[in-house]
């Protein structure tokens, strides 16, 4: 090992060509003469100037290299080829595979095995391949078995000599081939450089004499016979098996080499005693595996090299020098193992904890994407972990299912809703039941809908079904006001100027509170506060734990249409017929602040969230910030006269542009919800009646009409 270390070092080196100068054609300069003959055929230099000593160095190490291939067997250079593939990164993988393009043609692997009758070239399957297969349906040919490698036992069987099952055959292959002759058996021979026989070559697919042909019948075995059997013009990738219109002709012992019966083929071989075993990717057993052969002490110089030593353009050029150098055995190793490292299922071979971990990192369309490659990335893309931590970072606004659920519904149903009220689809439900006008309506957020009507009654529905469920009867006029308080305590109000508490489970009133002198026109609950406004130009505060009056907020000159509060009950603002908006303290019952709205008529409609409120006049609607007491934007798109207003601030990030939704219905029987940024409406419901009080929530909008129903715009189209 050292003497070709010296003879690499001599200064004639420079030369890769094999040519001598003649001063130097003495017995001193011996040594270079063979080592630039050695290695004429490797070109480190050809014949370029080096740069500087860092280029020579690299060059130098390429050297040695040419100097140690040339020493090892086959097996040793497979191995020794793996040691590379776990030690390159993208670039050499994309060069390689670019590079071994060619060694997948089936061409190549035909030729490959004339040169070595021992080793099985089988086709690769790939997903290309396949697809190909899928596209291009020949009718008239069986096409070889592809081998679908999954394991790296899968490469390593079909990279083992299977092509001669027995050993004394194979040995004497060997020798024949050594000696210029291939021995086919023991009665068929033939000698390359004596028979006639004209071989197809690489760019023709027909044999170019029949007499050839014959005489190949004549002296070759059953399995070169079948080559001239079919048709002159098959296609070489195709002869090994005739056509479907003549099975008969398949001979018995045919078996293509895939990946379910390498093992079965494999048993015929000679088995060898591992004295040593190492584990394999895949985790199979090493039995059905060869021999590990002996890796030279060279190769861990090589290694250090390649990872440590050399850049990316360094190892791309020591591979495209060392592909020269191999023969069709490594380079079909080399297309295998690439082919298995581009197809390998990662994800299926983790731990499930592990590749959840390792998806949870995928957006929700990469996830919908992964789950389409099998069954088990469907499984693993549609575990509910993962799809429970996508809704913890959203905002789920569908009520979630009771009992037995999948994450990935919700968040699929969240996803549609959104799209939903973007788009403005949406089922119209219509639930008739009273007869009269729908003057009021709640929902208690679950599955019941009250609803109250100018014909005194109160009726409770299932918004699921649209059945009713039950009828309270008590006011003696038109009810204008609902809300529950609890689950199973409804409160309302009526123009008979009481406010009365219903037990839904017996469906009796258990208090009755007066107060007032004239009709209740609107009415908002906060907790256990409710304020009540009436024609009688005051707002009264009640305690619902007790039913007792708190507070009578008095200061508005003219009636009171509308109220609402805060959700800390610590504010109410009202708006007035005396066209004024005022502020009061839940704790002093006086009003602190006074905004003048209007200057022609009364304010109608008003709805309070997050320091800005609404407020209708007329036809048009005017958004204001509370604090500053300032209005931000006014729409106009209804009419006629707004009756109803509803709104929701979702952020006020920018205090003069907040983000939210704002839901209309008036006289007009258009329902329209906005987008507080925008001056125009998203969308707009149309009704054939006026629109006397709408609720609306994260998934429809509810709507108390004039023609004696209710009506419901679902934007939950998953139910």
């Amino acid at each position: 090992m050292e003497q070709p270390l010296q003879i690499l070092s001599h200064p004639c080196h420079g030369r890769g060509d094999g040519l001598v100068p003649h001063q130097q054609q003495d017995g001193a300069c011996a040594g270079p003469i063979m080592g630039a003959g050695l290695l004429g055929q490797w070109h480190a230099f050809k014949g370029r100037p080096i740069d500087n000593e860092l280029d020579m160095e690299f060059h130098r190490q390429l050297d040695h290299v040419a100097v140690w291939i040339d020493k090892w067997n086959h097996q040793q250079k497979c191995l020794i080829l793996e040691g590379l593939l776990t030690r390159s990164n993208y670039s050499q993988f994309g060069f390689l595979w670019t590079s071994l393009q060619p060694a997948l043609h089936r061409d190549f692997m035909y030729t490959s095995q004339q040169l070595f009758p021992e080793h099985k070239f089988t086709p690769i399957s790939t997903y290309v391949s396949r697809q190909t297969r899928a596209r291009r349906a020949v009718r008239n040919y069986y096409h070889v078995g592809s081998a679908h490698l999954q394991r790296r036992s899968d490469v390593m069987r079909c990279n083992t000599d299977i092509g001669l099952t027995n050993p004394e055959e194979l040995q004497a292959t060997r020798q024949g081939k050594q000696s210029g002759k291939i021995t086919l058996s023991r009665d068929h021979q033939f000698s390359r450089s004596t028979t006639n026989i004209k071989l197809p070559s690489i760019h023709s697919g027909h044999y170019h004499s029949r007499g050839d042909a014959n005489l190949l019948s004549k002296s070759a075995p059953a399995s070169l016979k079948r080559i001239t059997d079919n048709a002159p013009a098959v296609r070489r990738h195709m002869q090994d098996r005739p056509r479907p219109n003549a099975p008969k002709e398949i001979p018995k012992d045919y078996s293509p080499v895939t990946a379910h019966n390498l093992p079965r083929l494999t048993k015929s071989l000679t088995q060898v005693q591992i004295s040593h075993t190492r584990p394999t990717m895949s985790g199979t057993s090493p039995r059905n595996l060869p021999p590990i052969p002996v890796v030279p002490d060279e190769v861990w110089q090589l290694y250090h090299w390649y990872e440590e030593c050399w850049n990316d353009v360094q190892r791309n050029e020591f591979l495209h020098k060392l592909l020269k150098r191999l023969d069709s055995r490594q380079l079909y190793f080399l297309c295998s193992s690439l082919a298995l490292k581009q197809s390998r299922d990662f994800i299926a071979l983790l731990p499930e904890s592990l590749a959840l971990r390792i998806l949870q990192y995928l957006s929700p369309k990469c996830l919908l994407v992964a789950a389409l490659v099998s069954r088990t990335w469907c499984r693993l893309a549609s575990h509910d972990s993962i799809w429970k931590a996508k809704c913890d970072q959203v905002d789920i606004e569908i009520p979630l299912p009771s009992g037995n659920f999948r994450w990935k519904t919700v968040y699929r149903d969240n996803v549609f809703l959104r799209q939903n009220w973007e788009s403005g689809n949406c089922k119209q439900i219509d639930v008739r039941g009273h007869t009269a006008k729908v003057l009021c309506v709640t929902f208690d957020g679950k599955s019941r809908l009250a609803s109250g009507s100018k014909d005194s009654s109160i009726k409770i529905w299932d918004i699921h079904t649209g059945n009713l469920i039950q009828t309270l009867k008590g006011h003696t006029k038109g009810v204008w006001c609902l809300s529950f308080f609890t689950r199973y305590l409804l409160v309302s109000s009526s123009f008979d100027g009481t406010v009365k508490v219903w037990n839904l489970r017996s469906g009796i009133c258990t208090r009755t509170m007066f107060g007032h002198d004239g009709p209740i026109w609107a009415m908002a609950q906060k907790g256990h506060f409710l304020v009540t406004a009436s024609q009688d130009r005051t707002l009264k505060l009640w305690d619902m734990r007790t039913c007792l009056l708190e507070h009578t907020l008095v200061g508005h000159t003219q009636a009171v249409f509308c109220v609402d509060m805060d959700d800390d009950c610590t504010m109410v603002i009202s708006g007035s017929a005396d066209r004024s908006i005022r502020v009061w303290s839940v704790e002093t019952g006086r009003y602190t602040k006074v905004i003048w709205a209007s200057q022609t008529t009364s304010i109608m409609a008003l709805s309070y969230h997050q320091g800005y409120f609404t407020c209708a006049v007329g036809e048009t609607v005017s958004l204001w910030r509370l604090e500053t007491a300032c209005c931000i934007k006014t729409f106009e798109e209804h009419e006629k006269r707004v009756e109803t207003i509803g709104l929701r601030v979702d952020s006020a990030d920018n205090p003069d542009c907040p983000r939210g939704l704002m839901v209309t219905a008036g006289q007009d029987g258009m329902v329209k919800y906005w987008n507080l940024k925008s001056d125009k409406s998203k969308h707009t419901l149309e009704s054939t009646c006026q629109i006397n009080s709408i609720f609306f929530d994260e998934t429809k909008i509810i709507g108390a009409c004039s023609d004696y129903k209710l009506r419901i715009w679902n934007f939950n189209t998953s139910l």
